[in-house]
């Protein structure tokens, strides 16, 4: 699912392939991304209800996603510190697609990057 919004959930974009820079951003936002998934809780969410929270923690989704350049995802959700939901594509979107990530996106690292105080 795509979402480009003001909701809680990050980075839930579907960049094209050939969107895809030639080298990887590797800067202090892919590494505060990199550092709140490791102390993100796995689960699974609904992120087509805002109404609904819906973050269920140990759960797991039957299948992966696969980006139009070849990248699966893993079959779960991750709830970062600050209340938003994730997936485990997003640092790998933050590398090689920073050109494509919509505003609200990069409003919601940015986000991330205050709750971190980095």
């Amino acid at each position: 699912m795509h979402r480009e919004d003001n909701s809680k959930f990050l980075l839930y974009i579907e960049p094209k392939k050939e969107e895809k820079l030639l080298n990887p951003v590797e800067d202090e936002l892919t590494e505060l991304l990199e550092y709140a998934l490791k102390y993100a809780r796995s689960g699974a969410s609904s992120y087509d209800n805002l109404e609904k929270e819906s973050f269920r923690e140990g759960d797991a989704f039957k299948g992966t996603h696969l980006t139009e350049c070849g990248e699966r995802s893993a079959n779960r959700d991750y709830l970062l510190e600050n209340g938003m939901i994730t997936n485990s594509l997003a640092p790998f979107y933050l590398k090689w697609y920073r050109n494509s990530i919509p505003k609200t996106e990069l409003a919601k690292i940015q986000q991330l990057k205050e709750f971190y105080e980095v």
